[in-house]
């Protein structure tokens, strides 16, 4: 009977846990939801814009075993960022694929790797971008070098090289079966734009292209100048990378995959500083994805104060994700006297940061920033990475956008 009774009770006891969980609820028409999917692998965005139209940022993975993956290594990240975004899009108008996909610059930790690449039926090989492609599909793809990928030269210095000729077989096999493909064009308004709805948020929505190629936005009409005189064959591949900034009512946010703010002495460019010219054209935000995941030539102070940002998102794969020096400086009342909340995707840099600086971070997860109706207010969940329902593990307050 005593077996039975403690039966009882932990049967009892387990559905109170499980009845006590939280998840986030469900996407709603006016509703903008950011979504920071943590696998460890590698960067991967994921955007629902007000009238439902999507947006993904990135789909990384490196295949480095040494990087712990979430919630397990059964599945490739792709695959798992796959079945994040396909949960996140039940109920949502539209085919069924991404609106749009977005590549912000040809690394593997944010395009995919052929470390791990599983084998396709279409020719090319299955790994990040080309594996979320083949499970859900898109309806349009943009990347910096679309068609003739000529910069700064025919072979792209500094790029994913081994992984690049199975992308140029991705992209030709699904332009030739509908997909449409351009290229990313700084200073550019609303190349990705609402589609389900765009007159009702005319107003108030706005997808800016900051940069691309080292070139930026003037913050004048569409057009993008040049931020370099030297040699661009210098530049490493982050330099590169594609930034974008939505403003939606008061509701302002950042992501420019890994953009450079400074350089260390194993670069030969001078002018790897994108992130100076862009800050002065992006101004203040309430969120931002921190640029190259917090590592050592990022996040310089002055991009950090002319942003001003509420909310700090880092995607993170390494133990130097951030790094201590960088970090440091993001948390420093000096650099931004208004001090912002910290979120990160995975929690490989905890012991090289040490716990002072790490107990500036809220709980690692998955992370959404749920933008309320109108732009007005936000609020920011971290959901369970390690569990396929995705319960929620914390929530802010709701912040008014400003």
């Amino acid at each position: 009977m005593k077996k039975i009774l403690l039966s009882f009770a932990a049967f009892v006891i387990l559905g109170l846990v499980a009845s006590a969980q939280q998840y986030l609820p469900k996407w709603q028409e006016g509703y903008m939801d950011i979504h920071t999917i943590a696998t460890g692998r590698g960067d991967a965005t994921f955007i629902v814009m007000p009238d439902g139209t999507t947006l993904m940022i990135d789909a990384g993975d490196n295949g480095k075993t040494k990087d712990k993956q979430h919630p397990d290594s059964t599945k490739r990240a792709g695959e798992w960022q796959a079945i994040y975004m396909k949960k996140v899009m039940e109920g949502l108008p539209g085919n069924g694929k991404v609106d749009y996909a977005m590549i912000t610059h040809f690394h593997d930790d944010h395009m995919g790797a052929v470390r791990q690449m599983l084998p396709g039926k279409n020719g090319y090989g299955l790994s990040g971008i080309t594996l979320v492609g083949e499970l859900v599909g898109y309806n349009k793809l943009l990347d910096r070098g679309y068609p003739t990928y000529d910069f700064p030269n025919k072979k792209l210095n500094n790029t994913n090289k081994k992984f690049m000729p199975e992308y140029f077989k991705f992209v030709e096999y699904q332009v030739a079966n509908g997909m449409k493909m351009e290229r990313f064009v700084p200073g550019a308004l609303n190349q990705i734009s609402l589609v389900n709805n765009p007159k009702k948020y005319k107003k108030n929505f706005e997808i800016r292209n900051l940069a691309a190629n080292a070139e930026v936005w003037t913050g004048k009409g569409e057009k993008a100048e040049k931020q370099y005189k030297g040699d661009p064959n210098l530049f490493d591949e982050n330099v590169n990378s594609c930034a974008i900034r939505i403003i939606y009512g008061d509701f302002r946010y950042y992501n420019g995959g890994d953009l450079s703010g400074g350089n260390w002495n194993i670069y030969k460019s001078s002018e790897r500083d994108m992130e100076t010219p862009v800050a002065k054209v992006c101004g203040e935000v309430n969120v931002m994805k921190a640029n190259h995941h917090g590592y050592y030539d990022t996040c310089n102070g002055f991009f950090m104060n002319m942003l001003s940002p509420e909310v700090v998102i880092i995607d993170a794969r390494s133990n130097n994700h951030p790094v201590p020096s960088t970090f440091t400086r993001m948390t420093d009342p000096m650099v931004l006297p208004c001090q912002p909340e910290f979120y990160i995707t995975v929690d490989q840099a905890r012991q090289k940061l040490g716990e002072e600086l790490w107990s500036k971070f809220k709980p690692w997860g998955h992370i959404v920033v749920r933008v309320y109706e109108g732009g007005e207010k936000y609020q920011v969940f971290v959901l369970d990475a390690d569990k396929l329902d995705y319960p929620i593990i914390y929530k802010s307050d709701v912040k008014k956008a400003k």
